[in-house]
């Protein structure tokens, strides 16, 4: 197997998944981690190409590779092996590989050997959904051989992006319990960093919540709001976040300010100033998130549900249609989690699936609409 490997992802032919590949238990086996099957994926992969020379960067999880995992190999010669390929760096071992495995694809072109489907991971990476030329599976065939075959990605809907990509990063933060559930009791509650300024991402480490960016402890400010989480796709691609505090008394505006942090190339001026200062008005009442449209530009809505094609275009309600003798709170319409909402053409606004959307240090809470007194007319917040 040492011959194959390769420690700079641009001197090999293929990626490996190594984490994922020695945890894999349908390729046989009655240990949780097990060498052999890198060694069946490495020979299906030279049968595959037809090079007995073919090349692979493989790259684990660091916890594969740690004192709690020696147990879940057959002996420890294997985990030897592996450290001392790790020791003379034939293969990568980092905190989350996913990451630099699909970097490494999307710039060098290198297909990748994995039973991951990377859902968390389509945000960044939306080139995979859909993709049926990048991706290696290994099966499992009935003589105990292995064989490779490629990948149909498919194409996942937004909020199954959204919930996979949060669970990812529960995982990372220790707040998923034995049952992989999360932990509600950290995720229920609003922390306070220490080190200020500071939004913590709160952690899971020896029984204590922590702040991830610093380790310092974190002090519990009580029971948090729910919230839902918005993002905002420009060209396919999402480039901002927003969090909304669900509240039943109140209105929030979603406007221009909110496009703030999405760079000039991604999101040209020109189409950044037909988006009004406030754009939409929202409001989340009894779970359920509904918009209004406040806009110039007039706005407009579909769903996409997964395995369908998109419902035809419709105008959002407008906040004009108020003077026309129309009550107000009537207006509102629906925003569901298969909804999009065209601010601009090319610009969408989005439901996150996430259910614990944490605070942004990088973009800026939507907030409530400024009244003038005696009128229902929205006023700047500046």
């Amino acid at each position: 197997m040492e011959r194959q490997l390769r420690g700079e992802a641009a001197q090999a032919d293929y990626l490996i998944d190594l984490s994922n590949v020695v945890r894999d238990r349908e390729l046989g086996g009655g240990t949780p981690s097990s060498l052999e099957r890198l060694r069946l994926v490495l020979a299906a992969l030279r049968e595959w190409t037809g090079d007995g020379e073919v090349t692979v960067h493989a790259i684990a999880d660091d916890n594969l590779l740690g004192p709690r995992s020696d147990a879940d190999f057959p002996a420890p010669a294997e985990v030897a092996l592996l450290r001392a390929w790790r020791d003379r760096g034939l293969i990568a071992v980092i905190a989350k590989a996913d990451p630099d495995l699909l970097d490494h694809a999307k710039v060098l072109g290198t297909r990748v050997i994995s039973h991951d489907y990377f859902r968390g991971h389509r945000g960044g990476h939306p080139w995979i959904q859909g993709d049926r030329e990048h991706f290696l599976e290994p099966r499992r065939r009935a003589d105990g051989s292995v064989r490779l075959v490629l990948r149909d990605m498919r194409v996942f809907a937004d909020r199954v992006i959204s919930q996979e990509g949060e669970r990812d990063d529960l995982k990372a933060r220790n707040l998923l319990d034995f049952r992989g559930r999360p932990r509600s009791e950290v995720l229920e509650r609003s922390w306070r960093c220490p080190r200020t300024p500071c939004n913590p991402s709160p952690a899971f480490r020896a029984g204590k919540v922590v702040c991830r960016s610093h380790g310092t402890l974190l002090t519990d400010l009580g029971p948090r709001r729910p919230r839902l989480q918005l993002k905002i796709v420009v060209d396919g691609v999402c480039q901002a976040w927003e969090n909304l505090t669900e509240d039943d008394s109140r209105e929030f505006v979603l406007g221009r300010g909110h496009l703030a942090s999405i760079e000039e190339r991604h999101l040209p001026d020109d189409r950044r100033g037909r988006i009004s200062r406030h754009h939409l008005v929202l409001v989340s009442r009894r779970g359920a998130l509904k918009v209004l449209d406040a806009s110039t530009a007039r706005s407009r809505i579909r769903t996409l549900r997964p395995g369908r094609e998109p419902t035809p275009w419709q105008p959002l309600p407008h906040l004009d249609e108020s003077s026309e003798g129309v009550p107000r709170e009537r207006l509102f319409r629906g925003f569901g989690p298969d909804d999009e909402i065209e601010l601009v053409r090319g610009v969408v606004l989005r439901r996150s699936g996430q259910r614990w959307p944490g605070e942004r240090g990088d973009g800026v809470r939507a907030r409530p609409p400024g009244r003038a007194r005696g009128n229902d007319e929205l006023t700047s917040t500046d």
